[in-house]
């Protein structure tokens, strides 16, 4: 099974002190009012995802972010998977609705 977790905020159960420790020095932020983590630096993703799938006992994935239109989607289902360097990772993307809508796709391209 893998678990998909949206960079935005997540949640962990419990965790021993070091575990949590290391979490916050891989890169994650905690907010203790809402007792969700967040990607804060992206710089060691990997060691991320190998960490939480520790944790939950699962496969992690991270939701996409679509760049034109904002909203969050994951990989899975995606013509370009097998080209894309960065699937499941939290990173921004198109979202396949974007992508279909070729004209307003072009359109938002010319803006850069």
């Amino acid at each position: 099974m893998t678990i998909v977790l949206n960079c935005k905020g997540f949640k962990f159960p419990r965790v021993d002190r070091e575990k949590f420790v290391s979490l916050i020095h891989l890169g994650l932020d905690y907010d203790r009012n809402t007792g969700l983590f967040s990607i804060k630096s992206y710089n060691n993703i990997e060691k991320v995802i190998d960490t939480a799938s520790d944790i939950l006992g699962d496969e992690v994935v991270f939701l996409q972010n679509c760049i034109r239109c904002g909203k969050d989607f994951p990989c899975r289902g995606c013509n370009y998977i097998e080209l894309c360097a960065t699937k499941n990772l939290p990173f921004s993307c198109v979202c396949p609705q974007c992508l279909i809508d070729r004209k307003n796709f072009e359109t938002y391209l010319t803006k850069f």
